[in-house]
């Protein structure tokens, strides 16, 4: 019976290995030529490309065919030396199938050229400092591929094709060469060729089959993921545009479906409006759908509502861009954050005496005063004249602003602001307004001059700011997303592979199930007996004598001069060996037995003395911390490993944790942890 299971086991892993085979997929012999293989593989692609296939089976078979276009073509894509050298030969091209290709012609990674002119590589420094900022208002797609690679070379075919359809999107465009180690790291990428979308500081893998459809409907996704959007029909547009707790303009798109453009430019301006989406084929939105003389398009409402702002039938994503940047702000627009401020009243270089292009605070004291203005401008019996910049503040909210303005009245409530700097103004006050009299406001502007001396502005306090709730659900939900994210799809000769390896795994359970009750009895008591005897060796061994990180050992054991990393283990070994959590006494005796050989120093820092400092590091490292954690430092290059002693509640997890530290140690030697770096932390002598 076993022999009978193991021959069946066997003819089923060849025959799931004879249907995946990748000639036998492409339809050619195994002793096929190169330019037969590509041929078969041009007319496969051809016919099953997802673009013009739309059967239900075609995606997977078009995954299929270029997994097995890949598979034999790997070989002839590495390199091989002649066979007569001696040492290393250097080349910078090949020829295959009749085509050259380059790669380097002797120069730096630096120099090489990019596939598009529009593309520029991607490096650390314009990662973190031009993608990540501006990614909060334009989507960044970024390609990965290698030399090595031959889908690489369709991806980059068809790069050209991508820039072109999203260019107009206002969408920008980057390339990553797979050899780029530490960018590579830091975006996660572990397979070539893709494509990456980074929206509001996320990175998101595109991991579907490559057409400009699935790229646009992956990057949509991503995009609606960051802005608010409310469904809006006859019945609730009244609520929806008539509340303007948030002090911004309502925009409501009317279309069939929510497009990719209304998705680009509403995202584009998503900190300036509040958006509405109505079906225009819906038939609760029939009242809105009249308002346009197509029955579609976009519709943007201020104070004057019901009144519209402005309107358009045109949805293309030129004028969509255009109008939303002309309308984004009120008619009375509120300063509550310093951007606001720079949005509203920007530097202006005009003479001392002109006030044109200068900006008019309206200083209120309440809620009721913004209503009162309010209700005037959607009557039309107050018009502000668009030579001035109109904006209104809380003084009770921005008291040290307003108090910085050098107000001449404690009740006067408008000032005529000019600013000369991104600190310095020229101020006005011009008395007191009560709200409602559209002569006497004018009347009250109209004699102001702008004194030649400037004033420093005080601080405006950013009202906006989220509370810590929203921020730790932001990074909850967020966190699970970008793990998601790393999952990416597994071919079907993958997962046959894993299956295989699974049944192999389990095969002996099934050969081996008669085993007596008595031998396995046996076995379970010598278990316990060594996992007691190595828990009793813990408790008696003597207290670990490690080097504590203080202001007279921080030159040893966090060294800026040179590059190394040093061990320190969280934890106070200096209290009694009562007093010390097993954890840290267990990963310290072990990490000390392994570094006797190796040139790290090791160390522990007590968790009592040094706890804000563990505490930003553990926040990097998104990571909880509590003692036996370790931290291995390099603190020249700025950057550390972490190591947490999860599921250490009990004593019958001590050896599986010195597994773990060994293993853990053994990948950080081969350097394929986690790198987490801390270039604004700097370590705070105790």
């Amino acid at each position: 019976m076993k022999t009978l299971l193991i021959y069946l086991l066997f003819f089923v892993v060849l025959t799931l290995a004879a249907f995946k085979d990748p000639y036998h997929i492409l339809g050619v012999n195994q002793g096929a030529s190169k330019s037969e293989i590509q041929k078969a593989y041009r007319k496969l692609a051809k016919k099953y490309h997802p673009d013009v296939n739309k059967n239900s089976g075609a995606e997977e078979k078009f995954k299929e065919i270029v997994g097995a276009y890949e598979e034999l073509t790997k070989e002839q894509a590495a390199p091989k030396p002649h066979q007569h050298s001696e040492g290393h030969h250097t080349f910078t091209e090949f020829y295959f199938n009749g085509q050259k290709f380059t790669f380097g012609n002797g120069r730096g990674r630096n120099e090489r050229t990019t596939t598009h002119k529009d593309s520029p590589y991607l490096t650390v420094k314009r990662f973190e400092q031009e993608v990540l900022p501006d990614s909060y208002v334009n989507v960044h797609l970024v390609k990965v591929t290698s030399r090595w690679c031959f889908l690489c070379m369709e991806y980059d075919r068809v790069w050209p094709d991508i820039i072109s359809h999203f260019k107009p999107y206002e969408i920008k465009f980057w390339e990553l060469p797979y050899d780029s180690s530490d960018m590579r790291q830091k975006v996660s990428v572990y397979e070539i060729p893709s494509f990456l979308v980074i929206v509001s500081n996320r990175v998101y893998h595109f991991t579907k089959t490559l057409s400009l459809k699935n790229l646009e409907n992956f990057i949509q996704s991503k995009i609606t993921s960051h802005i608010a959007i409310e469904d809006v029909n006859d019945r609730s547009i009244d609520g929806f545009v008539g509340d303007f707790t948030d002090y911004k303009p309502k925009a409501i798109f009317v279309s069939p479906e929510f497009s990719f453009a209304n998705a680009v430019a509403a995202f584009k301006f998503k900190n300036y409006y509040k958006y509405g989406y109505s079906p225009s084929s819906n038939e609760n939105c029939k009242n809105i759908r009249q308002l346009l003389p197509s029955n579609h398009g976009l519709l943007i409402f201020k104070e004057t509502y019901p009144a519209i702002s402005r309107k358009t039938s045109d949805l293309s994503i030129e004028v969509l861009l255009k109008v939303l940047n002309s309308e984004k702000l009120l008619l009375l627009p509120k300063i509550s954050s310093p951007d606001s401020f720079d949005r509203i009243c920007k530097v202006s270089s005009f003479g001392i005496s002109s006030i044109s292009n200068s900006c008019v605070i309206f200083v209120l004291t309440s809620r009721s005063d913004y209503n009162a203005i309010r209700v005037q401008l959607q009557s039309g019996s107050l018009q502000l004249k668009r030579n001035y910049q109109f904006s209104f503040l809380y003084r009770d909210a921005q008291y040290a602003f307003v108090e910085s303005l050098r107000p001449s009245d404690p009740s006067s409530n408008i000032v005529v602001l000019q600013r000369q700097s991104q600190k310095t103004a020229r101020v006005a006050w011009t008395g007191t307004w009560e709200w409602g009299d559209q002569s006497k406001l004018y009347q009250l502007l109209k004699p102001v001059k702008l004194p030649s001396q400037s004033i420093e502005l005080g601080e405006i306090v950013n009202e906006n700011r989220a509370s810590m709730l929203s921020y730790a659900l932001e990074f909850l939900y967020y966190s699970s997303e970008s793990i998601l994210n790393q999952v990416h799809l597994i071919s079907l000769h993958t997962w046959l592979t894993v299956m295989m390896l699974i049944t192999l795994f389990f095969v002996p359970f099934f050969i081996n199930n008669e085993q007596p009750a008595e031998e396995e009895a046996q076995q379970q008591q010598e278990r316990y007996r060594r996992q007691a005897t190595e828990e009793a060796q813990f408790q008696a061994a003597p207290d670990t004598q490690l080097m504590e990180l203080t202001s007279s050992t921080v030159s040893v054991l966090l060294p800026e001069s040179r590059s190394i990393i040093s061990l320190l283990v969280i934890g106070d070994l200096s209290r009694p060996k009562d007093e010390v959590p097993l954890p840290v006494r267990v990963v310290s005796a072990k990490l000390k037995a392994i570094c006797r050989t190796s040139r790290h120093p090791i160390g522990y820092v007590s968790h009592i003395k040094h706890e804000a400092w563990l505490v930003k590091m553990a926040k990097i490292a998104q990571s909880r911390l509590i003692q036996g954690s370790v931290i291995a430092v390099n603190y020249n290059k700025r950057y550390f490993y972490f190591f947490t002693p999860i599921n250490t509640s009990s004593n019958s997890s001590l050896v599986n944790l010195q597994d773990r530290v060994t293993l853990w140690f053994e990948r950080l030697c081969e350097g394929s942890l986690p790198k987490f770096y801390f270039d604004h932390i700097e370590y705070q002598h105790w």
